[in-house]
């Protein structure tokens, strides 16, 4: 039996009731007010509340304090974006802290380290991290930890990686724009969708001949939209898409060449290309000290360890905490034997077991990974 079995009920309430509520980056109005509500039914202190997301603090004297974060949003299950649900599993994670937090305010005097809570809006907009930081909820933290539930891995697995574990995301939209003209007579105008699959092949070359082979990294053109009728060459085409990267020199490398091979195509086609670019995610470091003390924690538990893993090419905001405060991010496990939906596909959903090994895992990171009381 693990040490949260008996939240079970608690567990299944939270999920169902986060579940109905879902609501997008920066809109998680009701997601909020539900969160401060548990919180102040339970007597669990509260610093700074947002129109979304809020923060506080469990003081026990402690001179250290660390942070535990959980994000809240959810994504659109329709192209109107007018429905949403927890895709990624956020409810999940908002589940797992609040349960652990409950458990850990009614054993205060057994902590030996004081607990700054985060959750945080808009993981999924890539800003919502910064949001909190400029907000103060990092103020004197030494070290902050953060969760994800992972469907690639069994219940029960937690991925533990030190250094590099999730890469830089940059998302980009490309503008093409010629002369419209008819399309059994291309040569009087100009062809964009021609110059834009040019341009998309070529950006190709940038991982494979101008990369060095060593380094990781991903382009991918996701998106593509223009035209209005069979015989009519359009007028302008748009294309979206993103670079991943773990390396600044990468990085400089795709806003190099990408912007040359624009230029080169805007030569050979006379047409006008226009590139706009969003900054994302950078790199995800756990602290490599953090983390194997976080392995020598939970090994032996009855969470099974993974440290044999390679690092993730999807981004992540708990990187700007990073940036700003040692820590550890770590994935946990959610498949059954026979596999599980993938993140934001549909049918994603969390099996309640997770929710309680989350809560369990807060509770042993906080309860064992310090041996002495902070003077």
């Amino acid at each position: 039996m693990g040490k949260f079995d008996f939240y079970e009920r608690d567990a299944c309430l939270l999920l169902e009731d986060l579940g109905k509520i879902a609501e997008p980056s920066f809109q998680e109005y009701e997601t909020t007010k539900y969160i401060v509500n548990y919180l102040r039914e339970n007597n669990i202190p509260l610093d700074k509340v947002f129109a979304t997301g809020c923060f506080g603090c469990i003081d026990c004297g402690a001179e250290k304090t660390i942070a535990l974060r959980a994000d809240i949003d959810a994504l659109p299950t329709n192209p109107e974006g007018t429905d949403f649900k927890h895709l990624c599993g956020h409810h999940s994670h908002t589940a797992m802290l609040l349960l652990a937090l409950r458990y850990l305010v009614q054993h205060k005097d057994q902590l030996k380290v004081n607990i700054r809570y985060i959750f945080q809006p808009a993981e999924e907009l890539g800003n919502g991290a910064l949001f909190m930081m400029k907000e103060g909820c990092l103020a004197g933290c030494s070290e902050i930890y953060g969760v994800h539930v992972d469907p690639h891995q069994k219940l029960g697995n937690i991925l533990l990686k030190p250094g590099e574990f999730m890469a830089g995301a940059t998302m980009f939209d490309i503008e093409f724009t010629g002369n419209s003209t008819h399309a059994a007579y291309p040569h009087t105008g100009d062809d964009v969708l021609v110059a834009a699959t040019d341009y998309v092949n070529l950006c190709q070359k940038i991982i494979t001949r101008f990369k060095n082979p060593i380094k990781k990294a991903v382009l991918s053109f996701s998106q593509i939209t223009g035209g209005q009728a069979h015989n009519i060459l359009a007028e302008k085409l748009l294309i979206k898409g993103t670079y991943r990267y773990f390396d600044a020199e990468v990085k400089e490398l795709f806003e190099q060449k990408m912007l040359a091979i624009a230029a080169a195509i805007k030569l050979i086609y006379e047409v006008d290309v226009t590139i706009s670019s969003v900054e994302g995610t950078v790199p995800l470091h756990n602290h490599p000290e953090l983390t194997r003390k976080l392995i020598e924690v939970f090994t032996g538990t009855g969470l099974h360890v993974n440290t044999n893993l390679d690092p993730m090419m999807g981004g992540e905001d708990f990187s700007f905490y990073l940036d700003e405060c040692p820590g550890v991010f770590v994935k946990i496990g959610v498949a059954g034997n026979n596999g599980h939906p993938p993140l934001h596909n549909k049918n994603f959903f969390v099996p309640v077991e997770a929710v309680l090994l989350g809560a369990e895992f807060w509770l042993d990171l906080v309860m064992n990974q310090f041996t002495e009381k902070e003077k």
